[in-house]
């Protein structure tokens, strides 16, 4: 008690309190202190959850919970393998103090992703704000009854024939690709980096119908802030730190955010220090210019306004969601594709082999006849079964307590998928090794379940069609054009780590020679 009134006296001499009477500033600090005591029990009672479960869980800390491993390690699925190896098919970690389910149990993922689906119809909080079922959200985001009338009016803009819409323009990107491609003949190049300026152009012709021609701009100032967002949000930030350490309040210290955020907006510019803030303006101008101006295109975003039922703020988001959820996920496989095509010469044949039998020309190349080329197929999904792009955020948040095999699962409890060990499962993907690159393993049926690349239910992956052909596509170009030679340390595995996507740790490099 002498300490506490020893330090209490000290705090209440500092400057700033002076003018606070003594009584009432012991009562206010003895207040707090009882506050803070009281949320501590909290946190420690928090731990004692998956016990009461019967669940398995790695060691974890006091207020950190298992974040830390996570963070230093920087490759959140591996460690979710490692964990499940040790702890079984089904366990829990903690998040700070906010507990997460973990499987790779098939029949206990069924029943989350597509028998229980109504009860686990919304995703583990990735984006802020500050009403989950306001109109102001992405199909991504969006939960119960606000998403499914998303998704059935969103459905059929992902359609083949919607998609067949969009083929020329996948095909003056790939073409543009190969004639950029065509002045590093022979040279030693990172190949991510053409990669995201396909991926780049890609996205701008077929969502925003904007023609900027990224490929041949290399100092474009749209791709260097979209190159910015995406680190942005790659790096830890203040809300991922209270999301999972004070979760509780993430909600109020978002409305505090937006106010100041709106207060400060009148004298700082914000678009110049935050990349998401200035894409999304730019998203906003262009949906609005399209609206106003009565201009009407082939691109995913007329189609989003014909659908005529979604709010204009939907169909902004919905557009940004398109950029946000297709661009380095796709530019990151097809790195990982041609790094495979390089490393494994004799699959880069068969997949030649496939391409040139099916196409007497590299005119003939369209959006519907890629989709024949059989081991093109079973090699870029071999690609995604090896090397999952968007593992971390494969998951789904309970709306309506339930019971899975026997776990009671209640409202809020997130569920998230261990995919590699779901894709190195031998039991699934025998009776070659799953840890051999083999594309051929895809021309077994499978159980659906067995692949998460996509996700699966009824909350998969929208444009998991259109990602297909845009892999379909550049490939094809690419490999008509170009021989990918071998790599200089052929035996040398990538070595990959987690930043908003699963990519290599460092640069792919690669030479290509141009075939007569």
């Amino acid at each position: 008690m002498e300490i506490f009134e020893n330090i209490n006296d000290f705090i209440y001499h500092l400057n700033f309190v002076k003018s606070i009477p003594l009584f009432w500033f012991r009562v206010i600090i003895g207040f707090l202190t009882v506050l803070s005591l009281i949320y501590l029990s909290k946190i420690w009672l928090s731990y004692r959850f998956f016990k009461k479960l019967g669940l398995k869980t790695p060691k974890y800390r006091f207020f950190y919970g298992n974040q830390l491993e996570l963070i230093q390690n920087n490759n959140y699925s591996e460690i979710l393998t490692e964990w499940t190896k040790l702890y079984g098919k089904t366990f829990g970690y903690y998040e700070g103090h906010f507990p997460i389910v973990v499987s790779s149990d098939l029949e206990f993922l069924q029943e989350v992703f597509i028998k229980q689906s109504t009860n686990f119809s919304a995703r583990k909080k990735i984006f802020v704000s500050r009403d989950e079922d306001a109109p102001e959200h992405a199909l991504f985001t969006a939960s119960r009854n606000r998403w499914k009338k998303m998704r059935s009016i969103m459905n059929p803009t992902f359609s083949s024939a919607k998609l067949r819409e969009l083929g020329p323009l996948l095909i003056l990107c790939a073409d543009r690709l190969k004639q950029v491609l065509d002045s590093q003949n022979e040279k030693e190049i990172n190949i991510t980096q053409f990669f995201k300026r396909f991926t780049m152009d890609s996205i701008w012709n077929c969502a925003f119908g904007v023609d900027i021609d990224f490929q041949n701009n290399a100092d474009n100032i749209y791709f260097k802030r979209c190159e910015a967002l995406f680190e942005f949000l790659s790096k830890p930030n203040i809300l991922l730190f209270i999301g999972n350490y004070f979760h509780e309040f993430l909600d109020p210290f978002m409305e505090v955010i937006l106010f100041l955020e709106k207060f400060l907006s009148q004298f700082i510019d914000f678009t110049r220090i935050n990349p998401i803030l200035w894409f999304m303006n730019h998203v906003f101008e262009i949906v609005e210019i399209r609206q106003k101006g009565n201009i009407v295109k082939k691109d995913y975003l007329q189609l989003l306004i014909n659908c005529q039922t979604l709010t204009t703020i939907e169909v902004k988001q919905n557009l940004a969601l398109f950029m946000i959820a297709g661009y380095e996920t796709t530019s990151i496989a097809l790195t990982y594709a041609c790094y495979c095509l390089a490393k494994y010469q004799d699959e880069q044949a068969k997949v030649y082999e496939a391409i040139i039998q099916q196409f007497d020309s590299e005119e003939e190349i369209n959006s519907d006849n890629v989709q024949e080329v059989e081991y093109l197929d079973m090699f870029v999904k071999e690609v995604l079964r090896y090397y999952p792009t968007g593992t971390s955020i494969i998951s789904r948040r309970c709306t309506n307590s339930t019971t899975v095999k026997g776990i009671d699962i209640a409202e809020g409890l997130v569920v998230a998928v261990d995919v590699l060990s779901l894709h190195q499962d031998a039991d699934l993907w025998g009776p070659v090794d799953p840890k051999e690159f083999y594309p051929p393993r895809h021309a077994v049926k499978r159980n659906p379940l067995a692949f998460w690349s996509f996700g699966n239910g009824p909350r998969n992956c929208i444009g998991m069609k259109f990602a297909f052909l845009e892999l379909k596509i550049a490939l094809s170009k690419m490999l008509f054009n170009f021989e990918i030679l071998p790599l200089k340390n052929m035996n040398e595995e990538l070595e990959l780590f987690e930043a908003f996507v699963r990519r290599p740790k460092y640069d792919v490099n690669v030479t290509l020679r141009k075939r007569n």
